[in-house]
């Protein structure tokens, strides 16, 4: 039988079948021998092929070839050198921030652009919980993103401002919904998908996202499209500099005019780069972020 990965719990994989029939499986030997040199062998999203054993149970034999991913590279000391996939055979990737509570981190928006790209997955940016009211700085950023060439959406699930438009971007494609803890991201998945899903809340302490996602999920929509929503990220490492130039094609086009073309846009004299900086056309953080992603994979 063949199906999709729809939730990985640990020890405990749900598979839909074609037939849309759910079946808890786990993994065949050869596939759980994997495991001690991959990150992860079976990622939400994959197609498998499996055996029925009984009832709803069931064997996974094979993880048949992956599309596209979304992935990152591995957490912790022993997972650090893996990179791990977080969504499987997705064509695009919906970065998804707060307007406020949890205030959103344009390092980490540069970081979730550079792993799409790196994957050739199309990116969206959606500003959530919009109903808070924008600050001219966050409609600075805004308009930044726009010229940058990225869709852009506000959303708000109080008012369902933006919700439709959203809707309209999903339609007949493979998504995933990525962003920190406590964005909205459950909510804006209620929204889409007139679905229950948990949601959380922030702290008021730190401001940030409290986990109401613990797993990556797979959710149907009635057009043949599927959203996966995974888990918050409060940091994202990159598995490879591939997108790196397309997510910051700004500074690509300004180091194109220095005057070494090996310009590492720090100490040279001739950086259009740093000239860039010095006039205000280029925001300082946004350099450092590039050169610190430049050099960590």
């Amino acid at each position: 039988m063949i199906g999709e990965v729809t939730n990985v719990q640990k020890g405990m994989i749900e598979v839909r079948s074609e037939s849309g029939e759910f079946f808890r499986c786990l993994l065949r030997g050869k596939l759980l021998q994997k495991e001690r040199t991959e990150k992860n062998v079976v990622a939400v999203g994959d197609r498998v092929l499996f055996e029925r054993l009984h009832k709803d149970q069931g064997i996974i034999t094979e993880v048949l070839p992956r599309d596209k991913c979304l992935v990152r590279k591995g957490a912790g000391k022993k997972g650090r050198h893996l990179h791990q996939v977080i969504a499987a055979n997705v064509d695009q990737v919906l970065i998804v921030v707060a307007i406020k509570d949890p205030p959103y981190h344009k390092n980490l928006i540069e970081r979730y652009i550079t792993a799409a790209r790196g994957s050739d997955l199309d990116v969206t940016i959606v500003f959530n919980k919009a109903d808070l009211g924008l600050s001219e700085e966050t409609k600075a950023d805004i308009q930044k993103y726009r010229d940058l060439g990225y869709r852009v959406f506000l959303t708000s699930t109080v008012s369902n401002l933006g919700i439709e438009e959203v809707k309209s971007a999903l339609q007949g494609r493979s998504s995933v919904l990525a962003g920190s803890s406590g964005v909205g991201k459950s909510s804006l998945v209620n929204a889409i998908c007139n679905s229950n899903v948990r949601t959380g809340e922030v702290s008021d302490s730190t401001h940030k996202g409290k986990h109401t996602t613990t797993s990556s999920q797979v959710h149907l929509l009635p057009d043949e499209g599927r959203i996966i929503d995974v888990p918050g990220m409060r940091e994202f490492a990159i598995s490879g500099t591939e997108g790196l130039d397309e997510a910051f094609e700004d500074i690509v086009e300004l180091s194109a005019k220095c005057r070494f073309r090996n310009c590492t846009h720090t100490v040279e004299p001739g950086c259009a780069v740093r000239q860039a900086v010095a006039n205000g056309i280029l925001d300082e953080r946004r350099l450092q972020n590039y050169l610190r992603m430049k050099t960590e994979v």
